[in-house]
């Protein structure tokens, strides 16, 4: 939707030229626009996969799209990859039928690791296509910096209740940001970027810097896009949200926080900067620790060469299938098995259907208990069942195929006091007894999951501690680890043949385009390994050891395929042991908890991988897993079985498995999973590897401390990640809400005379605001942009008291009885006017009490969210 305002925006002047008319369609688009474009088809329409799928269900609506001529998907590779763009190629085959001709299909993209193969996405089976290359060839620059703590870190690391290192990169990005006009900072996470964004508020509340991210209000993302390239703003720190192409004006640098895990994610966010001609693509990665570094340094390295990860095109997946054969119906009742089949075919994602795999949909749609169709006897026709309310509610409930994430709340079940919130996908894989994890820089270990509820109690041992952004790391290819492996390896070869480390690093440095110093800082756990005449892990090497209960599989292959391999060694061990054995993975390490567990066993297992049950043991193990039975609720939403509100308890769960056994459903989620989630087929080329004697395993048996190499799988790394001391926690608490309630923006308009409206930040707000122009003291706030709030005042001229209008007359009560302290009690989260007038009447100075007070409101009402009794 923002890349939709912000092509509007763009466009509009040339569509005014030109003499077109230009609309744009969305979610938000007002009633008043959409009757607008029933009636009157305008030349030039914006709009969403989804949108599209709905104009096509409109009488008047699908009769304009009789005439459409040409067709442009922009950032056509956020679509080709996913469930999203196979819907979209099944909507262009109904469009096309519905024209009754072809149109011009024209792709658009910046990134693409496999052009042809996107552009046989883009128009579907036995058409044309031409791949035209027009990229202006601009020189990238791209650097990794490796921050080292000095002492003026350390001092401030202690302003910012942190630690030296993570305070070292802050010191470099603020100077990064104060030394270029305009700055990007992309994090891999949501909760990453809010805790930079939190450290420099702390740091400095007027540091012209605002955060950017899909969880915050709309209203928030847009001043800070307006901000930026205003010239307000001289950065922002941001997630995906920023990576397409919004027109935020020039971008001079972009710096990508931790290791980008991808050459296409770096290059399409390095990319945002130097859009002028002759202008230079720059970027900088900030890193963390070796792993960090060394990955960064490859990822950049195959960026210059333009290696970029292939797409791979979902394969016939059958949830979008049984929406589209719904669609049929929804429109015209009845539909011939025959032609639905010819008109899926030809769509690229669908090119491989089967008549039997439409019929096996079909026949489940046809067995749910509220149907969704009815199939004739003959297997020939299909149509829509009595209950036509349930068919339309199914049809609109599933226009996205991005899945719906639900959230769970977390309770210290000692003081029953919230904790925070993890997302569906961390308990899918995390949710058991027993498993520990950190979230606001807190160690806690789960006792029970019940409901939309996480029952823990504080811990206090690190070892094995799972960051709560784990669900949202993008997935490190298999080739950029083995590229890691490659530069090991090299290092190794380097040191035995004489060279000292300092020369290695050097030649290293030359050959990967990389900064000496900080190659030296990227090498030093290898070059540790390597003094110690231990073998370190590479490419063509794994290594095993034991250090107490933990088996460490150092193994660069990844973090799908170590996923993958994980689960198989974590069920062939626990077969043999007859104890659990727990599994944490990353890309470069797969651990197992375990009291008997040898290294020796480890080696044995995997040389023994590719077994004639291996298939067998490997389904078994996806299916038992509980991230299958996540896939699984998410596919039966998709597929009509499950409501979208339908709460995921353990027994709806355990129920699904035991009735969609054997379905349509159940086949696309072990399809989804394997390809998702884990990389099956790439693992039995690992397997294969091994078992040619490509690879090499070595034990390096029990030890009383960890090789260099491993050690870092047993630092503490979750606080440098959450930078915060235990010890000091509260006193962050009380800092980080001051600092974030001080930096809020809102719109404030006079309820008095109505003629002052402006968006402030409230440090900008006096201690006893007043109408600058009729001096009242009876000012509103709402979280609206100020044209709504003009409208607002529009509407009330007229008679008409808006939901807005009511908000701010509301408001305006209270910062006229209380002043500014109203207003920083406004924006606190989820607390309510009448939860503000209690805490106002207990403290009305902006003290520790007051944010205590409001903290306390705050958690109130995050139980409320969660219905919490």
């Amino acid at each position: 939707r923002a890349l939709n305002r912000d092509m509007l925006e763009r466009l509009e002047w040339w569509c005014r030229a030109l003499d077109l008319r230009i609309s744009v369609r969305h979610g938000d688009t007002e009633a008043r626009e959409r009757r607008a474009q029933a009636l009157i088809s305008p030349d030039v329409l914006i709009t969403t996969p989804e949108t599209l799928q709905i104009f096509l269900m409109g009488r008047r609506l699908s009769q304009h799209l009789r005439s459409v001529r040409w067709l442009i998907i922009d950032e056509v590779h956020e679509l080709a990859d996913n469930k999203r763009g196979a819907q979209l190629s099944l909507t262009l085959e109904r469009l096309r039928k519905l024209r009754g001709s072809e149109f011009q299909l024209i792709g658009l993209s910046a990134t693409i690791g496999s052009p042809q193969e996107v552009a046989r996405f883009l128009v579907g089976v036995g058409r044309p296509c031409e791949v035209v290359d027009v990229s202006v060839a601009r020189e990238l620059k791209l650097d990794v910096f490796y921050p080292t703590p000095t002492k003026r870190d350390e001092r401030l690391a202690s302003e910012l209740y942190t630690y030296p290192p993570v305070a070292a990169r802050l010191r470099v990005m603020r100077k990064l940001i104060e030394d270029h006009g305009s700055t990007l900072v992309f994090t891999n996470t949501r909760s990453t970027a809010e805790i930079l964004a939190s450290r420099f508020r702390i740091w400095d509340i007027r540091f012209p810097l605002s955060v950017h991210h899909g969880s915050l209000s709309s209203f928030t993302r847009l001043r800070a896009e307006r901000g930026l390239k205003g010239g307000e703003l001289k950065g922002i720190v941001c997630t995906s949200s920023m990576e397409l192409g919004l027109d935020i004006g020039r971008i001079d640098l972009v710096v990508q926080y931790n290791s980008p895990r991808q050459v296409t994610r770096l290059l399409q966010r390095a990319g945002r900067s130097g859009h002028r001609i002759g202008e230079v693509t720059k970027g900088i990665i900030l890193v963390q620790d070796p792993d960090d570094a060394i990955e960064s340094i490859v990822i950049a390295a195959r960026s210059h060469q333009r290696e970029l990860e292939p797409v791979v095109v979902p394969e016939k997946p059958l949830d979008v299938l049984l929406h589209a054969l719904v669609s049929i119906t929804a429109v015209q009742r009845r539909g011939s098995v025959d032609e639905a089949f010819e008109l899926f075919r030809r769509a690229y994602p669908f090119r491989n259907l089967e008549r039997e795999d439409l019929l096996k949909v079909l026949g489940f749609a046809q067995s749910l208990e509220r149907r969704l169709v009815w199939v004739s006897e003959d297997g020939k026709d299909f149509a829509r069942p009595r209950s036509t309310e349930r068919v339309f509610n199914y049809y609109f409930s599933n226009l996205s195929m991005i899945p719906v994430l639900r959230q769970y709340l977390v309770i210290d079940d000692e003081r029953g006091q919230p904790v925070g919130v993890l997302d569906e996908s961390f308990v899918a894989e995390y949710g058991e007894p027993g498993v520990k994890f950190v979230i606001g820089g807190e160690l806690w270990r789960i006792l029970q999951v019940f409901k939309d509820k996480v029952y823990v109690k504080p811990d206090e041992d690190p070892l094995g501690a799972i960051p709560t952004w784990i669900g949202e790391e993008i997935p490190v290819p298999y080739s950029v680890a083995q590229e890691v492996g490659k530069l090991r390896a090299q290092l190794e070869e380097f040191v035995r043949a004489g060279k000292k480390f300092e020369e290695a690093a050097a030649e290293l440095a030359k050959r990967y385009g990389a900064d000496e110093g900080t190659m030296r800082l990227a090498l030093a756990d290898a070059h540790r390994q390597v003094e110690a005449a231990l073998p370190l892990p590479t490419d063509r090497r794994l290594t095993v050891e034991k250090t107490k209960e933990i088996c460490v599989v150092n193994a660069c292959f990844g973090t799908l395929v170590n996923r993958t391999l994980a689960r198989l060694l974590a069920y062939k061990a626990s077969a043999e042991l007859g104890e659990t054995t727990s599994t944490s993975v990353d890309s470069y390490r797969i651990l197992l908890r375990s009291e008997t567990l040898e290294p020796e066993g480890v080696i044995e297992i995997l040389r023994g991988g590719l077994s004639a049950g291996l298939h067998r043991d490997l389904r078994k193990i996806i299916e038992e897993s509980r991230f299958f039975r996540w896939r699984l609720a998410q596919v039966a939403r998709r597929m009509g079985v499950l409501e979208r509100e339908a709460e995921l308890t353990s027994a709806v769960l355990d129920k699904l498995m035991r009735a969609l056994k054997g379905t349509p459903a159940f086949e696309e989620t072990f399809k989804e999973v394997v390809h998702k989630d884990l990389d099956l087929k790439r693992t039995l080329e690992v397997l294969e590897r091994i078992r040619r004697g490509e690879i090499e395993l070595i034990s390096l048996g029990e030890r009383a401390e960890p090789t260099p190499v491993s050690s870092f799988a047993w630092r503490q790394r979750y606080l440098a990640l959450e930078p915060v001391m235990p010890e000091r926690l509260k006193l962050l608490a009380i800092a980080s809400t001051k600092a974030r309630l001080l930096s809020e923006a809102r719109t404030f308009a006079c309820t008095q005379c109505k003629r002052y409206v402006e968006e402030l930040q409230l440090h900008e707000l006096d201690e006893e605001p007043k109408c600058p122009r009729c001096r009242s003291p009876d000012l509103g706030m709402v979280e609206e942009p100020a044209e709504e709030v003009q409208r607002a005042i529009e509407l009330l001229e007229r008679g008409r008291k808006s939901p807005t209008w009511r908000e701010l007359q509301e408001s305006a009560k209270l910062i006229g009885q209380y002043g500014k302290l109203a207003a920083l009690a406004l924006v606190g989260r989820g607390v309510t006017p009448s939860a503000v007038r209690e805490i106002l009447a207990k403290e009305q100075k902006f003290s520790s009490k007051f944010l205590e007070l409001l903290l306390r409101k705050e958690r109130e009402a995050l139980f409320r969210r969660f219905r919490w009794a």
